[in-house]
C-alpha cells in the first residue's frame, strides 16, 4: 500500500514525502496486550456499523486530532476518517498499524504526536490552514485535478515568504545603523542578500532621498528626518518598493555618551505587586532607558523617535491625539507614496460624519430598569451573577449593559494584586478591533469612495485587476484573501506593505479558501489611506473615536488586533450599530449601508465557501443549552438570533442584539477560569430579565 505521510508546519512530527506508509508488524511476532483497548473497540464496532471507504485521507496522532470530532465536516467533501487515539506515540502508532492504518487503505495519512493544545474554538482556523494543503497532496495522490498546491508549489511559497521577510537597511557594521551624520546618505542593502538573489535573481535599485519636508534630495544638509525610497524590478517581471526612516543626528551629538531613564506604567504581571515595583522604579527606569537608547541608535522606531522630537515645537496649546510619532511617521510616508504614485488628487475627501438635522438616534444615557425594558431586580441578579463569575474565574472585568439606549450596568468587578480594575482602564480589545475596522470602512463605502466589492488593484497598481487571483475589499474583511498571521512583514508600519502582499498575489486563491487572519484588514487599511490621505489611526481618531466620545481608546498599532478601550467606550460602538449608522446628532452611514456590513453567506460570492461573515462583523449566536431537548428547537438561542459582535483572544466582548435593542459590552485582559460557562450563566440572566 502506497501513501502519503505528511507534517504540518512545526505541530507534526512526520514528514511531507511520497514514500511507502511503514511496514506493518510481522504477522507471526507475539502481540503483548497494549494500552487503548477500549478506543480500539469503539474503531471496530464503527467500522462493523459503517464499513471504512478505502484511498481516504488518514488523520492519525494523539490529542490534538483526538478531539478533533468534526474533522470530517471541516474538510467535506474531501473523504477524511480519524483514528487518533489517546496520548498516543509513535511507537504506538506503528504497534497498532494494522488496527489504525489497514482498515482505510489511504493514499494520504496525516500523523500528529507532540503535546500541543487547541482551543475548540481554533479548530476553524486550523482547518482553514491545512485544508489546501492535504488536497493538493490528495489529489496528487489518486491523480485527479485539483487547484490546490503541490509539495513543489509549497516550497515555492515557502521561498518567497522568506524573501518578503527581508528589509532594505543601511549598510551594518557600527551601533549607528539607523541615524547618521550630514552629508553622504549610507548605503542601503538588503539584510539577506542570499536570499534575495536565490529567490528572485538579481536586480538593480534605484534609492530616492526625501527630506522632512518630503523635498527628493541627493546629501543631508542638516539634521533631522530623512526617508529613502528604493524601486526595482525583478527579472521575473515583479515590482519591488521599500522605503524606511532615518535620522540625521546633529555633528555634535554623542548617543552613546547619554545615559537616559524611561519611567514606564505598571507592568500587569502575575505575581508582580505594585509595591514592588515602586521600590524597583529607579532600576527599572534605568533599564529601560538603556533600551530605548538601543533602539534609537539600532531600529527603525528609534529614527521614528528621534525625527519626531527633532519636529516638536512648543505652541502652548493643549497636545491632540492624533500627533504621536506614529502618526506623523506614517503621514509623512503616506505624502510620499501619494506624490510617488501621482495621486494626491485623484479622490473626494473623507467627509466626517455629519448632523442629521432630523431627530436625533438614541445616545447611551443613565436610566432605570422600567426605562430600559427590564423586569425589577435584574440588575441585582446580574450583579451577583458577576460577583460570582469574579470570585471563581479571578479575573477582574469592566462591563456595561445598555437596553435602547438606557444603562443599566456600568460597573467594575474585581480586582488584581497590584490594584483596582477601573471603568476608566483600557484593556485589549484584541480581534475586536476587526469590528472597529470595518466600522470605519462603512464610511468609505457610505460616501462611495471605496466600494466594498472593488478590487484593490483599482488603489495599487501591483496588484491585478483582472483574472483569478484579483483581491477585493470583500475578501479582505471576509478572511477570504488565502493570507494568514497578524501584523506580517512590518503590519500598518511597513509604509509598502500592500506592495510585498502583492509580490505573493500568484500564489493566493482569493475566494477559495476561509483562513482567519489580520493581513487582510490592513490591506483594507491601506487602501483607506490612499484614498483618503491621512494615516488610518488619524482617521480612527477623527471619524470614529472622537464624534463617539470614546476618549478612553486608542489605536495604533494593527488592524487585525490592539485596540485599547474601555466597556463604555465599545459600548458607544454598540450603540451605533444598534442605530443602524447614527449616534445623537451624527450620521456615520446609512441604514442601507449597515445592512451591507452584516453578515452573509460567503456562497453568494465564493462558491464552497460554506461560512457566514460580514464587514468585521459576525453573528454572536449563543447555543441555547435546552436547544433539541423537550421541545426546544434545535437551533435555539440566548437572546435573539440577530445578535452581532465579534470574537476576542482577550475574551472581550461586545454583542449587540439588534431584536432585542440590547448591548453588552466587557473588557478584561483575559477569560479566566470557566469562562464560557459564566458567561452562560450571565447572558441567561439577562434574557431572563427581559420584559
Amino acid at each position: 500500500m502506497k501513501a502519503h505521510v505528511f507534517a504540518l508546519f512545526a505541530l507534526f512530527a512526520a514528514l511531507l514525502s511520497h514514500a511507502a506508509a511503514p511496514a506493518p508488524p510481522d504477522a507471526g511476532a507475539a502481540t503483548p496486550e497494549l494500552p487503548y483497548a477500549q478506543e480500539f473497540r469503539a474503531f471496530a464496532e464503527a467500522d462493523r456499523a459503517k464499513p471504512p471507504t478505502s484511498g481516504g485521507i488518514l488523520f492519525v496522532g494523539s490529542s490534538i486530532f483526538r478531539q478533533w470530532t468534526n474533522v470530517a465536516e471541516m474538510l467535506a467533501p474531501l473523504p477524511v476518517p480519524n483514528r487518533a487515539f489517546g496520548g498516543s506515540t509513535t511507537a504506538d502508532q506503528l504497534a497498532r498499524f494494522e488496527q489504525v492504518v489497514t482498515p482505510d487503505a489511504p493514499k494520504v495519512i496525516v500523523y500528529q504526536n507532540a503535546k500541543l493544545h487547541l482551543r475548540p474554538a481554533a479548530y476553524a482556523e486550523f482547518a482553514a490552514v491545512i485544508k489546501p494543503v492535504v488536497t493538493g497532496v490528495w489529489h496528487e495522490a489518486t491523480g485527479a485535478p485539483s487547484s490546490e498546491p503541490a509539495p513543489r508549489l509549497l516550497s515555492e511559497q515557502t521561498e518567497l515568504r522568506e524573501f518578503l521577510n527581508c528589509q532594505l537597511v543601511p549598510r551594518l557594521g557600527n551601533a549607528w545603523d539607523y541615524t547618521f551624520a550630514p552629508g553622504k546618505f549610507p548605503r542601503i542593502e538588503w539584510d539577506r542578500p542570499e536570499v534575495v538573489e536565490k529567490v528572485m535573481g538579481l536586480f538593480p535599485l534605484k534609492v530616492r532621498w526625501f527630506d522632512r519636508d518630503g523635498r527628493e534630495v541627493t546629501s543631508a544638509e542638516r539634521p533631522g528626518r530623512y526617508a529613502f525610497y528604493a524601486e526595482g524590478m525583478t527579472p521575473g517581471g515583479k515590482t519591488i518598493r521599500r522605503a524606511a526612516t532615518l535620522y540625521c543626528r546633529p555633528k555634535e551629538w554623542d548617543g552613546w555618551s547619554e545615559k537616559p531613564k524611561a519611567y514606564l506604567d505598571f507592568l500587569p504581571l502575575d505575581g508582580l505587586t505594585w509595591p514592588a515595583w515602586e521600590e524597583h522604579r529607579e532600576a527599572i527606569a534605568g533599564f529601560a532607558g538603556r533600551t530605548v537608547l538601543l533602539s534609537i541608535l539600532q531600529q527603525r522606531e528609534g529614527a521614528v523617535l528621534m525625527s519626531y522630537l527633532d519636529e516638536l515645537k512648543s505652541t502652548g496649546a493643549q497636545p491632540v491625539l492624533t500627533d504621536t510619532p506614529m502618526i506623523r511617521d506614517h503621514e509623512y510616508h503616506l505624502a510620499l507614496k501619494r506624490k510617488i504614485l501621482t495621486v494626491q488628487d485623484k479622490y473626494p475627501s473623507l467627509r466626517q460624519p455629519r448632523r442629521t438635522g432630523g431627530k436625533p438616534a438614541p445616545v447611551l444615557r443613565e436610566g432605570t430598569e422600567t426605562d430600559a425594558g427590564f423586569k425589577p431586580g435584574t440588575v441585582a441578579n446580574l450583579r451577583e451573577v458577576c460577583r460570582v463569575w469574579f470570585e471563581r474565574s479571578h479575573e477582574p472585568f469592566n462591563l456595561v449593559v445598555a437596553r435602547r439606549g438606557v444603562l443599566v450596568l456600568d460597573e467594575s468587578f474585581g480586582t488584581w494584586a497590584w490594584g483596582e480594575m477601573t471603568r476608566e482602564k483600557p484593556s485589549e480589545m484584541a480581534s475586536l478591533t476587526k469590528l472597529v475596522t470595518g466600522v470605519l470602512f462603512a464610511q468609505f463605502a457610505d460616501q462611495g469612495l471605496i466600494g466594498i466589492d472593488d478590487p484593490v488593484g483599482k488603489y495599487f497598481p501591483d496588484f491585478p485587476s483582472t483574472g483569478d487571483h484579483v483581491l477585493t475589499l470583500r475578501h479582505c474583511f471576509t478572511h477570504a484573501t488565502a493570507l494568514d498571521g497578524h501584523e506580517e512583514w512590518g503590519g500598518m508600519h511597513n509604509p509598502w506593505l500592500e506592495n510585498v502582499i502583492a509580490n505573493a498575489s500568484e500564489y493566493l486563491r482569493p475566494g477559495q479558501v476561509h483562513n482567519y487572519n489580520g493581513m487582510g484588514y490592513d490591506l483594507a487599511g491601506k487602501v483607506m489611506e490612499i484614498v483618503s490621505g491621512k494615516s488610518i489611526f488619524r482617521l480612527m481618531r477623527e471619524n470614529l473615536f472622537d464624534p463617539l466620545g470614546m476618549s478612553h481608546t486608542t489605536l495604533e498599532e494593527d488592524l487585525g488586533f490592539s485596540c485599547f478601550s474601555t466597556a463604555v467606550d465599545f459600548a458607544k460602538l454598540g450603540q451605533l450599530l444598534l442605530n443602524r449608522g447614527a449616534y445623537g446628532e451624527l450620521a456615520f452611514f446609512s441604514p442601507k449601508t449597515f445592512e451591507q456590513l452584516l453578515p452573509q453567506p460567503l456562497t453568494r460570492y465564493y462558491p464552497g465557501l460554506d461560512k457566514e461573515w460580514g464587514i468585521g462583523i459576525t453573528w454572536m449566536r449563543q447555543p441555547h443549552p435546552d436547544a433539541g431537548k423537550n421541545g426546544v428547537p434545535s437551533d435555539a438561542t440566548i437572546l435573539s438570533r440577530n445578535t452581532i459582535g465579534h470574537g476576542s483572544a482577550t475574551a472581550a466582548i461586545l454583542r449587540v442584539d439588534l431584536d432585542n435593542e440590547l448591548v453588552i459590552s466587557q473588557t478584561r485582559r483575559r477569560a479566566g477560569t470557566d469562562y464560557d460557562k459564566h458567561l452562560l450563566k450571565f447572558l441567561i440572566a439577562l434574557e431572563e430579565g427581559l420584559q
